[in-house]
C-alpha cells in the first residue's frame, strides 16, 4: 500500500511537471529535465566552454548538487562569490561582472504551472542579472519548486524559503526565529525585491533545468 501511496505521489509530480514545462514554453523559456547530479554535471560539462565567464547567485540546490565545486575545478573565469579574501567592495565589483557574464547560474524560490517562475532577494544581485544582462542564464531546481498558482508561490516564499534561508544567514528577523513571515521592517530582512519572471524576448536566454529530486528550501 505504501509503495502505492509513493508511485502515485510521483505521478502527480510528473504531471504537475510535465504542465508546468509545457507552460514555460509558451512562455518562451525553454526547460530540461535531468534525474541526478551527474546529469546535471554532464550538461554543464557540455555546454560551458573552458574560459567562459560564469557567475552564480546563492543557491542550496547548487550547493548540494555540487555545482560551485565543479565551477572552482573547471578552466574557467568563475566569479566566485564565495571567495573569503574579497572585500565588500571586491564581492561589488564581482556582482556587476555578473552583468556581462556567458553564463549566470542559480536556482528559483517557486515555478508554477501558469510557467512563471518567482523570486524573492535580499540586495538584488541574484535576481537582477537572472533579468537581464548574462548571455545565458540556467536556473535549476527540484521538483518540490513546482506551485500551482501565484498565492502558492507566495505562501511558499514566505513560509518556507525565507526563514529557513534568513536562518542559515543568522539574520535577526522574526521570521528566522518564528519560522514564517511577520511582515517585519527589519534592516536585516532578504525579502526586499520579489520579482516574476513570466516570459523572455530571447527564448534561448533562460532555461530551466528541473531535477527530479527534492532540492534546497
Amino acid at each position: 500500500m505504501f509503495s502505492d501511496l509513493v508511485r502515485n505521489l510521483f505521478c502527480l509530480e510528473m504531471t504537475l511537471l510535465e504542465k508546468t514545462i509545457r507552460a514555460l514554453k509558451r512562455n518562451r523559456i525553454s526547460a530540461d529535465v535531468l534525474k541526478s547530479r551527474e546529469e546535471v554535471i554532464t550538461y554543464l560539462e557540455n555546454l560551458i566552454e573552458d574560459a567562459a565567464v560564469v557567475g552564480v547567485g546563492d543557491s542550496m540546490t547548487l550547493d548540494t548538487l555540487g555545482v560551485y565545486d565543479y565551477l572552482r575545478g573547471r578552466n574557467l573565469a568563475y566569479l566566485n562569490k564565495y571567495d573569503p579574501s574579497l572585500s565588500k567592495q571586491e564581492k561589488r565589483e564581482l556582482y556587476l561582472k555578473n552583468f556581462t557574464a556567458d553564463y549566470f547560474l542559480s536556482g528559483v524560490n517557486a515555478i508554477s504551472t501558469e510557467g512563471k517562475i518567482y523570486n524573492m532577494d535580499g540586495n538584488g544581485s541574484r535576481v537582477a542579472p537572472i533579468i537581464y544582462g548574462p548571455k545565458c542564464v540556467l536556473l535549476i531546481c527540484g521538483i518540490n519548486k513546482i506551485v500551482e498558482s501565484e498565492e502558492e508561490a507566495i505562501r511558499r516564499i514566505r513560509e518556507v524559503a525565507a526563514p529557513l534561508d534568513a536562518k542559515r544567514l543568522n539574520k535577526k528577523t522574526p521570521c528566522a526565529m518564528k519560522g514564517k513571515c511577520m511582515d517585519c521592517k527589519s534592516p536585516q530582512k532578504i525579502c526586499n525585491y520579489f520579482t516574476v519572471i513570466q516570459g523572455q524576448f530571447d527564448e534561448a536566454r533562460i532555461r530551466v533545468l528541473f531535477v527530479e529530486e527534492e532540492l534546497g528550501y
